[in-house]
């Protein structure tokens, strides 16, 4: 009997899952056309629990950001050009979480989508990751 009683205890305690380190490059090593194929290196991470480094780009405000663009490099956040489309990734985080503008690089990890979304004639993006938790 004690012996179930530690092992439900200490299964409790499990870490959670940790996502495969996903490098940014990866994303962005192809030059995109419209409504493109997509390579098979980028497609297969797909519904894939990640962690990927990159920098913020809050598209509002700068505290209690819900959601931002993650991008691959500071010549593309906040006053830079505008990233290109396979350069960053839409991040909304898990419910009741938050996060403050920060300047130095992030890790985010979550589920990553691969997805070429578009309202209409417009482009919304590629890569998308929801219920997504900053963890440095």
């Amino acid at each position: 009997m004690r012996r179930w009683i530690w092992l439900l205890l200490w299964a409790g305690c499990a870490k959670p899952p940790e996502g495969q380190a996903l490098p940014f490059q990866t994303l962005g090593a192809f030059e995109y056309k419209d409504k493109m194929k997509l390579p098979d290196d980028v497609t297969q991470w797909n519904g894939k629990l990640v962690k990927v480094t990159g920098f913020m780009n809050p598209t509002a405000q700068a505290r209690n950001l819900t959601t931002f663009l993650l991008v691959r490099d500071r010549a593309s956040c906040c006053y830079g050009k505008m990233p290109q489309i396979n350069h960053y990734i839409d991040v909304k985080l898990k419910p009741g979480a938050t996060a403050d503008y920060s300047s130095d690089p992030v890790t985010i990890q979550g589920v990553l989508k691969v997805e070429d979304r578009w309202d209409g004639d417009w482009q919304l993006g590629l890569y998308w990751m929801e219920g997504a938790e900053v963890v440095r």
